[in-house]
């Protein structure tokens, strides 16, 4: 890992003292100290100790930057149980104000008062109290470190072993025996009862295969000598107990067992296969510095863009959101798209707040180095719209990341004026530039149409956006800035990038970096999707992942029926959404679209709807020609059924003499369409007709016809005679 500076929050991980992981509680921003806390220490309390010496741990191996934080809660907030949020917001409540109170809070000789007036305020302990803020500091200073450890809770997955032989799970209820406890010898006799009995022989059903079993295992047989009737009895008639239930075995085979594989084996590969197996996120009062305070605001673009699917169709104006960092007025993050204004736009341009810049840029074909956009940081404090930033999705960010959520008052415009003004800059450098820019006589009478001038589409636009964020932020000279005093002393020179440099060297404590991929999930939108035999369906694409192959699941949704999961999603691509599951390291996995919905791929949600609205209307003009067509279609079936009604003749033959010789009838149908149906290479392609071998009708009274074996007697008896053309 590249050496950088000690921010605040950072893991320090010690190497030969392997049980000492320290977090650094606060840095001064006016001098060299700083507050730290060893995290797994149950009796810790916050050390100062100075920077200097913590860089010189790192620096001589003694210690190293911890990439990831491993008592970290990230937990989307309508994943919570209600009772654990009341419990994370009665905790945080208590130590709000002590939380608020740093550093005093750290100082040996001012916290005990401090702590004594909240035990009176609160009507809490002392004891009470230290255990809220050891977990908030060791835990990574988010309101949800405060959350019940409930996923520490009940052992899951592992074996439970007696410590007294008593008997474990629920007592039966009306059966006199207690029962046994399955140890691993039994669960290896289930086993070999499972694969004899039910995977070997498709007849027994399960509870057939628990029967032979227990006459295999558990039973002893026993041969009446007078009538040879076979009985069973327990092994030991004291001892009933000694006996495993249906329950019992019913459990173990499903904990132990691939149910969709022993089913496979069971009915076999190819019926299975064919029938069962599923389809394949002044203003600088209070700001220490960068990263302190973030304003987010939106606009929509005066410039018309075209579709990247074809570059007629005009689609509209593009929504450019921007992110500006306070104390520098650095543009940390962006979003240009056809999202919002809305929540899903304010997601896209807070996560690339925390985005790498340098490999953002270069998907548009960009190449910079980190230090011409040195920004992937999250804020302390988050300044928005109301719309945007009251959504309930922002509580995910806040809690998990511990970012404070400001919103803007009604008609209050004025309280984001930095970020307001960034929209009045940034096209100043290039609209003299881009066909389809509107100008102030957009729609007067006589004026241009300026929607026609369009050429640029989505990523070009895009491009050019970030062209003018790099010249803003590297080059652009700030004439209004509201210099501190240190500034002034410091000759600082108010560029943006310049600020945020010598902000960061100075007052760099509220910098804070996470995960690019965690910010991002906690910031998409959520949604309820289907599994189904052909993948997990959102709308109306299809997507798989490893471990929905894995554990089979669209078998499962064939054979048992379909189930709602609870997804994430980007709207501006289909590629791919991320399926929730809180037993991972990251809350999710992630699914790609299936072959078939391969149409999907690389499109945003608005230019499939936009797709998808002009194959309905297609679809809807198509019909009017369809019914015609079918109309037709029908007619000449009533037709030809007509004519063939017409030429029908009135048999003199009886229904029974009709169809006793289908048969024969078909024969000598076959052996005509022969001749008219061969192929005669080098011939006109016109058949010789031929008199057909009259048979003659037998002179008895039988008005049955022969059947073919009679046909062909006669026949062979006719082949020795001269051949006649009638």
């Amino acid at each position: 890992m590249e050496s950088r500076m000690i921010l605040s929050n950072d893991l320090l991980q010690y190497i030969k003292d392997v049980n000492r992981t320290i977090r650094v509680l606060w840095l001064s921003p006016d001098s060299d100290g700083a507050f730290i806390i060893d995290i797994y220490d149950p009796f810790a309390q916050p050390e100062f100790v100075s920077r200097t010496q913590l860089l010189a741990d790192i620096q001589q191996g003694n210690a190293q930057l911890m990439e990831t934080d491993p008592l970290a809660i990230l937990i989307r907030e309508e994943k919570i149980p209600e009772k654990h949020i009341v419990a994370r917001n009665h905790a945080w409540e208590i130590i709000q104000s002590l939380v608020k109170s740093a550093p005093n809070i750290y100082l040996d000789y001012q916290r005990g008062p401090l702590i004594l007036q909240t035990c009176k305020e609160h009507r809490t302990t002392h004891k009470t109290v230290y255990k809220y803020l050891r977990r908030f500091w060791q835990r990574g200073q988010n309101i949800n470190s405060l959350l019940p450890d409930y996923k520490k809770s009940g052992a899951k997955g592992q074996l439970r072993t007696p410590k007294t032989g008593a008997k474990l799970g629920r007592p039966r209820k009306y059966d006199s025996d207690i029962g046994i406890n399955i140890s691993e010898g039994i669960r290896k006799i289930f086993n070999i009862a499972i694969q004899r009995h039910y995977v070997k022989n498709k007849k027994h059903s399960l509870s057939g295969a628990y029967d032979e079993m227990l006459k295999d295992f558990f039973l002893e047989r026993h041969i009446n000598t007078e009538t040879g009737e076979v009985i069973h009895s327990y092994a030991n008639t004291t001892e009933q107990t000694a006996v495993p239930s249906l329950v019992q075995f019913r459990y173990w085979y499903e904990k132990e067992n691939n149910k969709f594989d022993i089913k496979r084996q069971r009915i076999g590969k190819k019926i299975y296969d064919k029938d069962m197996r599923g389809y394949i996120s002044s203003s600088n009062t209070d700001v220490w510095g960068p990263g302190a305070r973030f304003q987010i605001d939106a606009t929509i673009a005066d410039v018309y863009l075209v579709s990247r699917q074809n570059r007629n169709r005009i689609i509209g104006r593009p929504v450019l959101y921007i992110v500006i960092d306070v104390f520098s007025r650095m543009i940390v993050g962006l979003y240009v798209g056809l999202e919002g204004p809305s929540w899903v736009g304010a997601m896209m341009a807070l996560a690339n707040t925390a985005d790498d810049k340098v490999s953002y840029c270069k998907r548009f074909g960009i190449d910079i180095s980190a230090e011409d956009w040195p920004c992937n940081h999250l804020p302390a404090t988050l300044l928005g719209d109301r719309g945007e930033i009251a959504s309930h999705y922002i509580e995910t960010l806040a809690n998990n990341y511990n970012v404070i959520v400001e919103n803007a008052a009604p008609y209050r415009a004025d309280w984001k004026g930095i970020v307001e003004k960034r929209f009045h800059l940034l096209p100043a450098k290039f609209k003299a530039y881009l066909p389809g820019y509107i100008e102030s006589d957009f729609r007067q009478r006589g004026a241009q149409d300026y929607r026609l001038d369009a050429v640029l589409d989505l990523d070009e636009f895009t491009e050019i956006i970030i062209a003018d964020i790099l010249y803003y932020n590297n080059y652009h000279e700030l004439k209004n800035y509201d210099k501190d005093s240190d500034l002034v002393t410091d000759e600082v020179l108010t560029v943006p990038a310049d600020l945020w440099e010598w902000g960061v060297k100075n007052r760099s404590g509220k910098l804070r970096i996470y995960p690019i991929d965690g910010v991002r999930f906690n910031l998409l939108p959520t949604a309820t999707a289907t599994v189904t035999e052909m993948g997990i369906r959102h709308n109306g694409s299809y997507y798989i992942c490893g471990m929905a192959l894995e554990k089979k699941w669209l078998d499962r949704a064939r054979q048992y029926g379909r189930w709602k999961v609870t997804i994430s999603y980007d709207p501006r691509e289909r590629n791919t959404i991320y399926l929730h599951d809180t037993d991972t390291e990251n809350g999710f996995f992630i699914c790609n679209l299936t072959d078939r919905s391969r149409a999907d791929r690389d499109l945003s949600e608005w230019e499939i709807a936009q797709r998808q609205h002009l194959e309905k209307s297609k679809s809807a003009s198509h019909q009017k020609i369809q019914k015609t067509a079918k109309a037709d279609l029908t007619t000449n079936f009533q037709k030809v059924v007509a004519n063939a009604t017409a030429k029908r003749q009135k048999s003199s033959v009886s229904d029974l003499a009709r169809t006793s010789g289908i048969r024969g009838h078909r024969a000598e149908e076959k052996e005509h369409n022969r001749a008219s149906e061969a192929f005669r290479l080098g011939e006109n392609n016109t058949v010789k007709e031929k008199s057909a071998k009259v048979i003659p009708f037998p002179s008895i009274d039988i008005y049955s016809e022969p059947d073919i074996l009679e046909i062909r007697s006669k026949l062979k008896l006719e082949t020795k005679e001269p051949k006649n053309d009638l």
